[in-house]
């Protein structure tokens, strides 16, 4: 039995696509037909996850970075950001006029600058308002994605020990420091009593950084930024051509053989 590790955006779906393709899906599944374990190992928080993962079924869910995994329906790995340092995010967030989300149970999504002509709205529009529906929500991490960050900003979340990662120079993901998917990797092999050597994850940006270096074999897809995929021990075609459906039909070929 391997140790199957997915990231999803980028990945396994294609950027602007609601749902990851038939083959991708198929070659998931084949996966957990031939006895193998598989993560989802995804950025997104719990409130983000979509609807088909859950469908699908994979074994365990490393959501936020890590910072909640979920197995058999229950949370074995929890880290919530303080109450209070929520709050202060929120409010600098608030008065510097970003946008982007604060993710936990739900995405909630603030935006200054959001365009009624495409459909983006905010769930809050004031500090208030999300003080006042939203202060008692777990929360795992931030996105803000005005890039370069904000040096006032970016010092503060430095100052509070949480780390920043920036994803192909579109957005930032603010999670706690230690609280990565290089550690949901290293969690969920104790968790199913997996050696390394018999781990295998699936990236494409820099949040995958390390999973990628704690997995026993990373493989990266083609569409992925070059310095990802210098990263990794394998490179398959681009999420758009299904590589990581590629790689799995091969690799049950050859466990025929």
């Amino acid at each position: 039995m391997k140790l199957f590790f997915f990231d999803y955006d980028g990945t396994l779906l294609v950027p602007g696509n609601k749902a990851m393709s038939e083959r991708n899906r198929k070659a998931l599944t084949a996966l957990k037909d031939a006895g193998h374990r598989i993560v989802l190992c995804t950025g997104r928080c719990y409130g983000h996850v979509a609807k088909e993962l859950w469908d699908l079924g994979f074994d365990a869910y490393a959501t936020a970075c890590g910072a909640l995994i979920i197995k058999d329906g229950k949370p074995v790995h929890e880290d919530r950001l303080p109450h209070e340092l929520v709050m202060a995010s929120m409010k600098i967030i608030w008065d510097k006029r970003l946008d982007g989300a604060v993710e936990g149970s739900e995405r909630v999504k603030f935006y200054h600058h959001f365009e009624k002509d495409h459909g983006i709205y905010p769930e809050v529009y004031s500090y208030s308002e999300y003080e006042e529906r939203f202060s008692a929500m777990p929360v795992h991490k931030f996105t803000l994605y005005k890039v370069p960050m904000d040096p006032d900003v970016r010092d503060f979340f430095l100052e509070n020990g949480m780390e920043i990662i920036n994803n192909n120079n579109v957005y930032y993901e603010i999670i706690r420091k230690g609280n990565d998917k290089g550690k949901a990797v290293r969690d969920c092999l104790d968790l199913f009593g997996v050696a390394r050597e018999d781990s295998y994850c699936f990236g494409d940006s820099m949040n995958d950084r390390l999973m990628l270096k704690e997995a026993g074999h990373s493989i990266v897809v083609g569409s992925a930024p070059d310095d990802v995929k210098a990263m990794a021990d394998e490179v398959v075609p681009p999420v758009e051509e299904d590589g990581v459906a590629c790689w799995i039909e091969d690799f049950l070929k050859e466990s025929l053989n």
